[in-house]
């Protein structure tokens, strides 16, 4: 993997999480999922997912994702509440779908991967303390986890169980034609360009951003009139001088006479 690939996908992996919901035509919607997938990571839960899609009446969603991982559980969460949304779902890997987000991508009924993005597999890991009984018991638990995830993964990939299976233990990346060739997405798109969550119009803040849009249109607005105010003010001297001589003009003129 390049330096530069790298240090994108850190910059991504290290995204505050962030979920937006976009009306993008008549029974049709965005949703955003970037940064870390849920737990102590933020916003991006499962339940915040549900109630973002609460109530929402659609024939399609688009799910673009952008995210380094986080919550197997979050993302086993996800992805089984996209998959049985009566709406079709279509996912957009925006950036890269790592771990926990390469599950959710999972309930796409179809998939697409720009040739610039990344897909990033591999078993369930987590951090542990304690005594060698614990420990036992989160390796047992941490089995379990990667049988779920195998599954998941296994709706999809076009190989045998057993290749899947090592490539969730090598750990791999996969380009967009690999994830293609595995099953794993449906269709290989044009590059584009990553977006930090920033860029991505927030509901929440939409009346600042309307205040912003009009004060920017009644400033273009008001600055002609102020240079016509100005160019009156900078008028009105000289036709006072003006009507002024006139005036002595005539008072001279009438001694003439």
């Amino acid at each position: 993997m390049s330096e530069e690939l790298k240090q994108q996908l850190n910059r991504v992996l290290n995204m505050k999480g962030d979920i937006k919901l976009e009306s993008k035509a008549e029974n049709e919607y965005s949703l955003y999922i970037y940064g870390s997938i849920g737990g102590f990571f933020g916003d991006n839960s499962a339940q915040s997912i549900r109630r973002k899609l609460s109530g929402v009446e659609a024939n399609k969603i688009h799910v673009h994702i952008n995210s380094g991982g986080g919550s197997a559980f979050d993302g086993i969460a996800i992805s089984n509440f996209l998959k049985n949304h009566k709406a079709e779902i279509i996912v957009h890997v925006d950036g890269w779908a790592a771990s926990a987000a390469s599950i959710i991508a999972m309930a796409g009924d179809k998939i697409i991967m720009p040739s610039n993005t990344v897909m990033m597999i591999h078993r369930a890991s987590t951090i542990a303390i304690g005594n060698a009984g614990d420990f036992e018991k989160v390796a047992n638990d941490l089995k379990k986890i990667d049988s779920a995830v195998t599954a998941t993964y296994e709706n999809r990939f076009v190989g045998e169980r057993e290749e899947l299976v090592k490539l969730l233990e090598d750990e791999t990346f996969l380009t967009a034609d690999e994830a293609l060739a595995f099953g794993l997405a449906d269709e290989v798109g044009e590059e584009i360009e990553i977006k930090d969550p920033d860029d991505i119009e927030d509901e929440e803040k939409e009346p600042d951003n309307f205040k912003d849009s009009l004060i920017a249109k009644y400033a273009a607005q008001a600055n002609p009139t102020n240079e016509q105010s100005n160019e009156i003010e900078e008028e009105t001297p000289q036709k006072d001088i003006k009507d002024n001589v006139k005036i002595f003009e005539d008072f001279l003129n009438a001694f003439k006479k």
